[in-house]
């Protein structure tokens, strides 16, 4: 049985993400461009902040640190629309630092566009005097801003409130503008095509064409424009008093979906008769039907007719039947070469094998391993190359 899948495809809101394709030959240079397309079309998922666990300064007793660390991401994760990452790999020294450049640091280690570097720290003797203190900064590397120290009271009664005063503060932190600051810098947004709509900071502000100069506060921000049918494009611009910025944006036409196309075991794939690559692989393809032909030497060659929409994925999986019985196959790579007796293997399986005790020759330039192995009356069995292992191969109809 095979599968054929659909899933829209949503629009990306973030560009930060930069995508760095090796293109091995010329004729795969226009695909390579259009699949990096395709990734950025991909939908993004939110923003995300990074809560490592807070550093210690005196006698703070882990338990309650755990509590307030899990109350507090509890309450971020409650009022804001973020990602609350725990920040695994960050070490107690940086996440304790309380300094914006480490904070920063917390964020990229953990992928995150926020970050907060926190502390809790024993300065009373006694319950009645708040013994606990807890410190923390936040960072924003996206627009390159950090808060001012927090300090908020602590006792093992209030954690709670504690924690969601802080969460409050975090949250008001990182929610996106309403309205953008007014100042003397100006800012004029145009574009090919027009009718684009603009973003700044988050903020929609109208659409090229219809959108007339800005004036904003001296500062730094980032600007994306969106259009239906064409790649979202986001820039980085400083404002200055007195100063008028000329920005303009030509866009990049989108046209088509893509096709990704899974087997078992892995097979040549064909589009429309040309030959794209290897399965599992993902290749572009313009609206309409298509036929994705699926190819590898000792098996069953399979054919499907593929729609494909504007913006959208349609995922074929499917596995090979063999052509003989019993099968015995092994990765086509080009470096190895497998012999049975004298006789050179080819295509990467033994067309005339039969059951019993079998030596495979595997050569790798001038190193040579014989592997004996026995060979089953029937069934489909791939030869592990390093090893010699002879495994049974199970397939299924479906992946997900």
């Amino acid at each position: 049985m095979e599968v054929v899948e659909r899933s829209t495809l949503r629009r990306s809101t973030t560009q930060r993400a930069i995508l760095q394709l090796m293109v091995r030959e010329s004729r795969y240079a226009a695909r390579t461009a259009f699949l990096t397309i395709l990734f950025l079309l991909l939908g993004s998922v939110a923003a995300q902040i990074s809560l490592p666990v807070f550093g210690t300064r005196g006698d703070v007793p882990e338990g309650l640190l755990a509590r307030f660390m899990d109350l507090l991401r509890e309450v971020v994760a409650d009022t804001t629309d973020l990602e609350v990452r725990k920040g695994d790999l960050i070490t107690a020294g940086i996440a304790g630092s309380l300094e914006p450049a480490f904070a920063g640091l917390i964020a990229e280690l953990d992928g995150s566009r926020y970050a907060v570097s926190g502390e809790i720290a024993r300065v009373g003797a006694s319950e009645e005097q708040s013994p606990y203190f807890v410190n923390l900064i936040i960072v924003d590397v996206e627009r390159e801003r950090s808060s001012d120290l927090i300090s908020q009271p602590l006792r093992e009664t209030t954690l709670v409130q504690a924690a969601t005063v802080l969460g409050q503060i975090i949250a008001s932190f990182t929610a996106p503008l309403t309205v953008l600051p007014e100042g003397e810098a100006g800012l004029f947004i145009s574009s090919q095509p027009a009718e684009a709509k603009v973003f700044i900071d988050g903020v929609l502000v109208g659409e090229t064409s219809k959108l007339d100069p800005l004036r904003l506060a001296s500062g730094r921000y980032r600007i994306e424009l969106r259009k239906e049918g064409f790649l979202p494009e986001v820039r980085t611009v400083d404002l200055h008093d007195s100063d008028t910025r000329f920005v303009h944006f030509v866009l990049t036409s989108i046209s088509g979906g893509s096709i990704q196309v899974s087997s078992q075991p892995s097979a040549r794939v064909y589009l429309d008769d040309q030959f794209q690559g290897v399965t599992p692989f993902t290749l572009p393809a313009l609206p309409g039907v298509h036929t994705i032909r699926l190819e590898r030497d000792g098996f069953v060659s399979k054919s499907f007719s593929v729609p494909v929409r504007n913006y959208r994925v349609t995922r074929v999986s499917t596995s090979l039947d063999p052509l003989i019985d019993p099968l015995v196959f092994w990765s086509e790579d080009r470096e190895y070469l497998v012999f049975i007796g004298s006789v050179l293997q080819v295509g990467g399986y033994a067309p005339r094998l039969r059951s019993g005790t079998t030596t495979f020759d595997v050569r790798k330039g001038a190193e040579q391993k014989l592997y004996t192995v026995e060979v089953p009356e029937r069934g489909v069995f791939e030869l592990d190359l390093h090893s010699g292992e002879l495994s049974p191969f199970f397939h299924s109809d479906s992946l997900e």
